[in-house]
């Protein structure tokens, strides 16, 4: 079986006293039926609890799009392994909750497509 492997990048970051756990959903793609899609981070309440089947609690997924970068930072045929920088994601998450995504809530994800007026440089 070949393939593709996926980059596995993730980790937890505290916003507000609420744990979350970050993963990347996507990395950036150019030339989609819908554009250049850029990084897509997910985020989740980090939460142990278990439900009475046995399977973890669900919570509110949210998704944060990232603008496309044209320009990569090495010159190579390979694209950049996504940084996260974790004080540039909490104020990410913190956007996402002013314009109403709640970590304790459930149902469908949350999608918010940040532009680069939100993100520090």
């Amino acid at each position: 079986m070949s393939g593709k492997k996926k980059r596995d990048i993730g980790g937890m970051i505290t916003v507000d006293e609420v744990p979350l756990r970050w993963s990347v959903k996507s990395e950036p793609m150019r030339g989609t039926t819908d554009g250049d899609i850029g990084l897509r981070v997910s985020v989740v309440r980090h939460d142990e609890t278990k439900t009475r089947h046995g399977d973890l609690k669900a919570w509110r997924e949210l998704i944060l799009q990232y603008p496309f970068e044209k320009r990569q930072h090495h010159a190579s045929r390979f694209p950049d392994k996504p940084r996260i920088d974790p004080a540039d994601l909490a104020r990410a998450v913190r956007l996402a909750m002013d314009a109403g995504w709640e970590p304790a809530s459930r149902g469908r994800p949350f999608e918010l497509m940040l532009e680069e007026g939100d993100l520090p440089r």
